[in-house]
């Protein structure tokens, strides 16, 4: 071995720098030798060679990987030996994947002058039993994988099952919502051939005019108790969208004494909006709060307005 003349780092024959301190070897090293050697005896010459590039250490699992040159150091050097890089910042190297799911061989590790516990028959066996489960699990997981490369049958059973659980859990955050038809639909203000009932008859050709918008309501009653969810709205006259004003802004307003404000923009395709404390109701009144203006007419104009319910399951 090699003895760092600054520090007195002992250093394995092969290595450039100190372990310790980082020196050149070359230069404060002093080799030791193996046996002792009578006083008397002569000093032999030491033969000239030619300096030989260190060996690069194979990298194991907890060694120091030197980030200038890449060579594995153990854990206790603070300098790189092939080149005498600090290793202050070294990357451990770690240990593979499907090594560390299996148990652990050999005896443990130890810090020095540390004594075991001693280890109870129960604890024996509970270890033995994980140890055991870790196997059955590692086996189990290269057999589903087997089974599920190689097998279509299996392949396909399973991902059937995937399918219908990742169903059953989407249905758990997400509601079916199906359309609720109305008993009696009337209004406040109303042209006698814009009915109100023609907001809600599922043809977007006709459609609903309120002369005075200010003052305009439609009243929807259903004839059961039902949590309102979803509204679309088609805005203004299909046919001649500008000849009229159409409506800005609709405010609910739930027999429940509750209420749920809808923003309407300005065109005609359908705009869906989701519904806010419309839980148990059986009436709902649609005012219209804002309009857009026309040039043409002050009427104010909505085609067909569609509301929708959680599903009772």
């Amino acid at each position: 071995m090699i003895v760092c003349q600054t520090c007195g780092e002992h250093n394995a024959p092969n290595a450039e720098f100190c372990g310790n301190c980082g020196d050149f070897l070359k230069w404060t090293g002093a080799q030791v030798q193996a046996g002792p050697v009578r006083p008397d005896a002569a000093p032999q010459p030491q033969p000239h060679h030619r300096p030989q590039q260190t060996m690069r250490r194979q990298a194991q699992p907890g060694d120091l990987i030197c980030g200038q040159c890449g060579s594995g150091n153990v854990p206790t050097r603070k300098f790189c030996g092939v080149c005498g890089h600090s290793l202050h910042d070294a990357v451990i190297q770690k240990q593979p994947w499907w090594k560390r799911w299996l148990p652990a061989k050999g005896q443990k590790v130890r810090e020095r002058g540390s004594r075991p516990p001693r280890t109870r028959r129960a604890t024996k066996v509970r270890q033995g039993i994980g140890t055991a489960f870790r196997w059955l699990l590692a086996l189990a997981v290269l057999l589903f994988g087997g089974l599920y490369a190689f097998s279509q049958p299996f392949r396909g059973t399973v991902n059937t099952q995937v399918v219908t659980a990742k169903d059953a859990v989407a249905g758990i955050f997400t509601e079916d919502l199906v359309p609720v038809r109305q008993s009696v639909v009337s209004a406040a203000q109303e042209r006698p051939d814009h009915p109100a009932k023609l907001a809600m008859d599922n043809n977007k050709a006709t459609f609903w005019v309120a002369p005075d918008p200010k003052s305009a309501a439609l009243t929807i009653q259903f004839d059961h108790v039902t949590d309102l969810r979803r509204m679309i709205v088609h805005n203004g006259d299909g046919k001649k969208y500008l000849g009229t004003a159409r409506p800005q802004r609709l405010t609910l307003v739930f027999d429940t004494g509750k209420t749920h404000d809808i923003k309407l923009t300005d065109k005609p395709d359908e705009q869906q909006h989701d519904i806010k404390n419309g839980d148990g109701v059986k009436q709902v009144q649609v005012l219209i709060a804002g309009v857009y203006p026309s040039s043409e007419s002050t009427d104010t104009a909505i085609s067909e307005i569609e509301l929708f319910e959680k599903q009772v399951k």
